[in-house]
């Protein structure tokens, strides 16, 4: 009987050791696939800031603002240009309390390559002010679609996702949207 050098019995374990790896490779690939996050990543993120008014002669909110911009394709983040539009069903904005559907906007703009508008239906609500925790004067939620592009933001045409206005009693405002 021949005896293994210990040497020898290393690399023969060794390769034990390995056949075993690539017999239950697939078995654990298999389960990391099953496991793994695979929700999509939102194309992109926006979100901004500015100031609200109502147009008189229209009844609706208008917010202006800067904002920042994330593209998944790109992943950096861009300073732009926001722009949005609250537009109540009946032409004003309710009362604390009170809900009522709208329509609402949220473009971005001016930098490289950027420039698209969103449109989408959703519920503004009047909400109670109590300073100085809450200014919140009025939140729009809804759902948008992109349908106005440029050039440069072609890829973004046809998506869709949540968006949101706040209004606040001091004039100020914000405006976030995300793919979905």
């Amino acid at each position: 009987m021949r005896m293994l050098s210990p040497r020898r019995a290393l690399q023969v374990v060794a390769g034990v050791a390995l056949a075993a790896t690539v017999v239950a490779g697939p078995l654990d690939a298999t389960t990391a696939t099953a496991t793994a996050d695979t929700s999509p990543r939102p194309t992109f993120t926006l979100s901004g800031t500015g100031s609200w008014a109502i147009r008189e002669f229209i009844g609706d909110a208008v917010v202006n603002g800067t904002g920042a911009l994330q593209r998944q394709s790109t992943r950096r983040i861009q300073e732009v240009l926001v722009a949005s539009t609250v537009d109540a069903d009946d032409g004003t904005l309710p009362a604390p309390g009170e809900c009522e559907g709208a329509i609402a906007t949220v473009s971005a703009y001016g930098a490289s390559r950027v420039d698209f508008t969103m449109i989408g239906a959703g519920e503004v609500c009047g909400t109670f002010v109590q300073p100085p925790t809450s200014i919140v004067t009025h939140t729009f939620t809804g759902t948008f679609e992109v349908y106005d592009v440029t050039k440069g933001t072609r890829r973004l045409l046809g998506t869709d996702g949540f968006f949101e206005v706040v209004l606040a009693d001091n004039g100020s405002a914000s405006v976030f949207a995300i793919d979905t």
